[in-house]
């Protein structure tokens, strides 16, 4: 039965933040892994850089390499785990018999609101903003068939390339990317938000399929008893790999091929699609890896800090330009941040990160951000220190199907 038709008068006492013993923890594992190839890409090509012609050898292997095996892939794992995430919530209030509707606009409404602090005073590049406003795209298929998932992701797929030819045929100016050299940190960063803002008619959508992937894989309940999915896992990791490797071997060739040609919208097209297979290919090795490994005891225990880092995914996600903005404006590093320079910006960050997140949960529930995020979601502060969630599950119990 539709869940706009279930009852929501009490859907936000209802519904509460899944409590740590509901987690599936392999899922934190992965947002710990897609946290760090994020922290990476923010800091090697998000502060920008000088000529590639300038780099020194090191420095170009590094881009090359890093490029290859970090660059989208990251990102592809956090939409598909995002859309998961609104597939396990919508299972959840479904089988209370209540609307997901209300809670999860609230949901997708208060991070949108983190989002645009983040985007204006720190990262530019924010992903939060967009992935709330295309989170609402998940709505109208949350009770779709699956053969209309699979139309919903090739029109998310096709549609960027469709929205920039769709805008050239107006006869419309594209938006020109900004020219910031002399503004200060604040101007620079305010203008390339109006930038990618006014133009993410044309980008923001691209999210899309990978989160209708997440939504079926949540159907299938495909991660709540891992352990008999190995099978399946290593049939992914297999193909993914083969997938990812030959797509981009594929789409190197054709930039060769086309090289001095102005490029048509077929082969614009072609190198795009080349690209997301490679992505999506290489996303899923890593993915199928990490929860292969996961099936072992001694590999949980090296993972844990992954995990701990991936319950406090958007704590640490704001935190990474928290801790790398500043050095590059004491340091006047912008524009100049090579392959090598960026990695000396990330480790640090990282290494801080998995120790601090082990830390913290030892004593709190949630992230700082993920604690605002839930209170404003569900219209109450969070019980915040575990000692409180354990005083208030002995007085008052917790709902079994929280989300």
């Amino acid at each position: 039965m539709p869940d706009n038709n279930l009852p929501i008068r009490n859907a936000t006492t209802l519904l509460q933040p899944v409590r740590p013993g509901e987690r599936i923890v392999a899922l934190d594992v992965l947002r710990g892994f897609a946290l760090f190839g994020v922290l990476l890409a923010f800091a090697l090509w998000n502060q920008g850089s000088p000529p590639s012609e300038t780099y020194s050898r090191v420095d170009y292997i590094l881009d090359r390499v890093l490029a290859a095996l970090v660059d989208t892939k990251a990102y592809t794992l956090f939409a598909a785990l995002f859309g998961l995430g609104f597939s396990i919530q919508f299972m959840r209030a479904r089988e209370r018999g209540i609307s997901i509707v209300p809670v999860y606009c609230r949901r997708l409404l208060a991070l949108l609101l983190i989002g645009l602090v983040h985007a204006l005073f720190l990262r530019n590049g924010d992903i939060l903003v967009p992935y709330a406003v295309t989170g609402f795209l998940l709505l109208p298929f949350r009770n779709a068939s699956n053969k209309a998932l699979a139309a919903g992701a090739i029109a998310g797929l096709l549609y960027p390339y469709l929205a920039q030819s769709a805008w050239k045929l107006t006869g419309l100016p594209f938006p020109q990317r900004p020219e910031t050299e002399g503004a200060s940190y604040f101007a620079s960063n305010f203008a390339w938000v109006r930038y990618w803002y006014s133009t993410s008619i044309a980008s923001w959508p691209a999210s899309l399929p990978m989160f209708l992937f997440g939504l079926y894989m949540g159907r299938l309940r495909f991660f709540e008893n891992i352990a008999a999915r190995r099978r399946s896992l290593r049939l992914a990791l297999i193909s993914g790999l083969s997938l990812g490797v030959l797509a981009y071997a594929g789409r190197e060739l054709l930039l060769i091929k086309w090289a001095d040609s102005a490029l048509s919208f077929g082969q614009r097209l072609s190198l795009g699609l080349l690209w997301s297979v490679h992505a999506w290919g290489l996303a899923c090795f890593y993915a199928s890896s990490l929860l292969l490994l996961w099936q072992r005891h001694s590999w949980q225990q090296l993972l844990a800090p992954l995990a701990a880092v991936g319950r406090m995914a958007l704590t640490n996600y704001l935190l990474q330009a928290v801790f790398i903005i500043p050095v590059c404006i004491v340091f006047n590093l912008f524009d100049k941040v090579t392959p090598s320079l960026g990695l000396l910006l990330a480790l640090p960050v990282w290494l801080i990160q998995l120790p601090a997140s082990v830390w913290w949960l030892k004593r709190f529930r949630f992230g700082p951000a993920e604690w605002v995020w839930r209170s404003l979601t569900y219209g109450r502060p969070q019980p915040m220190r575990v000692s409180l969630e354990r005083r208030s599950q002995s007085a008052h119990g917790f709902d079994k199907a929280s989300v």
